[in-house]
């Protein structure tokens, strides 16, 4: 059976055709642009039976599943996978489906205690433990994504500029835009490491990170903690509620 993996984030929405014996196929389009039309011309040429679909952005919904034809559409929840349990969370009905499948994927790479990173539009810490031998999703950390940050400034302010080049500034900034990076490049590392600093701390165990999204590659050289980066992460576990491995 074929599959169309669809990842609906807030900035990007990636489709995998997954057809078995073939290599995956991975289309990009920016969520904004969504509509029945612009999604059905993104999956020209893709023939597939079965879709899962997680999304993170309600008015998306429908025209994904419209686009998607007659197929059978499953969308992503908690409730799709018992690979980890989430019965313990009390904020369940709130919980992103990309947050779900980041942990699915993330048990299948990392020992536990682990936490699944996604560093993109907000930047997400996902906490998985062992309880009684299987993995238990204990909650997690929110925070916005490092380009969130950049842009609050210039939007809560009249002159403030949105800044772009922050990875490589120096740290006493020589114009406006470079004081500005230089607070990104110092300030959100560190913001990242001391998170999973105080995750390790209260939970009294060395943790492994799985880090994924789109600013993961820039954010890794410039943390302290050793982090591996699965940029297909949340695919991967779109997939693995679906059944599959990519």
């Amino acid at each position: 059976m074929s599959y169309l993996l669809i990842d609906n984030s807030n900035t990007r929405t990636k489709f995998v055709l997954h057809v078995p014996g073939r290599e995956i196929e991975l289309r990009v389009m920016p969520t904004a642009d969504i509509s029945v039309p612009s999604v059905q011309k993104v999956l020209e040429g893709w023939s597939f039976e079965s879709v899962c679909l997680c999304s993170v952005v309600p008015w998306a919904v429908t025209p994904l599943r419209e686009a998607c034809g007659g197929a059978e559409v499953q969308m992503l929840d908690s409730s799709v996978s018992d690979a980890v349990d989430f019965s313990g969370y009390a904020g369940l009905a709130t919980l992103g489906a990309d947050r779900v499948a980041n942990v699915l994927a993330a048990v299948r790479r990392a020992e536990l205690p682990l936490v699944a990173v996604d560093a993109g539009t907000a930047t997400t810490f996902d906490v998985v433990v062992s309880k009684q031998g299987k993995p238990r999703f204990a909650g997690g950390v929110i925070a916005p994504g490092i380009n969130a940050m950049a842009g609050c400034l210039h939007y809560h302010t009249a002159q403030l500029p949105i800044v772009r080049d922050w990875q490589s500034v120096p740290v006493i900034g020589g114009d406006t835009a470079a004081a500005m990076g230089s607070a990104l490049r110092i300030g959100y590392p560190a913001m990242v490491d001391a998170i999973l600093d105080s995750i390790e701390l209260e939970l009294g165990q060395s943790i492994h990170v799985v880090m994924t999204g789109g600013d993961a590659a820039a954010l890794l050289p410039l943390l302290r903690r050793p982090c591996q980066e699965v940029p297909l992460l949340t695919l991967e576990g779109i997939a693995l509620a679906a059944g599959i491995c990519l």
